[in-house]
């Protein structure tokens, strides 16, 4: 008899096909009738973003021995909980890099350059006028990067915009052994020296709100701030204060806390604050990547060591 397994979020078709072959596998989202009938019986539960797995969940579900992550951040699921379980926690940690970091570069190098498009036909006054208001005061090789957090992402990050002639700074929590030419430094050293600041640091509790009042206050008038990490590190008061007191300073965040973003949100209305709705990761490439966590999935399912598992 085959384990049965619940897919609460959307995967590549491929992914989900590749699963049903070999599990019993039930495609309900969370809250739904059906899923509250299978969950006792489940053995396996494969989650992307939306989906949290926590202790009250884990209560209803007796028979679980693997959870998947489609993705690298595992900020969802209670590990201390799978863990008193025995549950094993998988996911895809290197699914995803190289999308995160297009993102970035992409969102970056667009908002560094002051770009006017024409629209229509021009006088000869006007034709002046738009080229001098795309004046770009600095080039990348008179910009400092900034990186909060120098792992996969953030470290290829850095490799990349040095190679582009940016001065790269980074700050991480651990020794970083290769830095690809760029510099470590104090973190109130970063944010004073940096025009652009981009966050990518886990999402374990103590670094919720990390990017506080206190932090926006050591960074220049004009710094670029990016966060395409996790929505809850960032105070978004705070940075919505910052960026109404520095007009020249650009926020560009694609992860929100909460998600969906209500009419509330404090940066909803912020002119130079960019919001994108969690796309970075939105490449065809890194979506089929993040779903193949099924492999895991069914390794542990037939007694077989995953490739990624999750320790608390």
């Amino acid at each position: 008899m085959q384990p049965i397994v619940i897919q609460t979020e959307n995967l590549p078709q491929v992914c989900s096909d590749w699963l049903a072959e070999r599990c019993d596998l039930h495609i309900c989202p969370v809250g739904s009738l059906r899923f509250k009938e299978l969950l006792p019986q489940a053995q396996g539960l494969v989650i992307r973003t939306y989906t949290n797995v926590d202790r009250e969940m884990l209560s209803n579900a007796p028979n679980i021995r693997v959870v998947g992550r489609a993705g690298a951040g595992v900020d969802n699921i209670d590990l201390q909980a799978c863990k008193e379980r025995g549950i094993t926690v998988v996911h895809t940690p290197e699914a995803n890099s190289e999308s995160v970091v297009g993102f970035v570069l992409t969102t970056m190098l667009s908002g560094l350059r002051n770009l006017h498009k024409v629209t229509g036909p021009l006088s000869q006054d006007k034709w002046d006028a738009l080229r001098d208001a795309s004046l770009t005061t600095k080039e990348f090789t008179e910009t400092t990067l900034g990186i909060i957090g120098f792992g996969r992402i953030g470290s290829r990050l850095g490799k990349m915009a040095k190679s582009m002639g940016f001065s790269v700074l980074f700050n991480d929590v651990v020794t970083i052994q290769e830095t690809h030419g760029c510099t470590s430094v104090p973190i109130e050293q970063l944010l004073f020296e940096s025009d652009v600041i981009s966050i990518h640091i886990d999402g374990r509790e103590e670094n919720k709100q990390f990017c506080d009042a206190n932090m926006f206050r050591q960074m220049k008038p004009d710094t670029m701030f990016i966060n395409a990490s996790r929505g809850f590190i960032v105070d978004a008061l705070a940075l919505t204060e910052y960026l109404k007191n520095n007009q020249s300073a650009k926020a560009i965040l694609d992860v929100h806390d909460p998600e969906p973003i209500s009419s509330e949100y404090p940066l909803l209305h912020v002119d130079n604050a960019t919001l994108f709705p969690h796309i970075a990761s939105k490449t065809k490439s890194a979506s089929v990547n993040m779903g193949w966590v099924v492999k895991d999935i069914v390794s542990v399912l037939s007694g077989e060591s995953p490739q990624y598992e999750v320790t608390a």
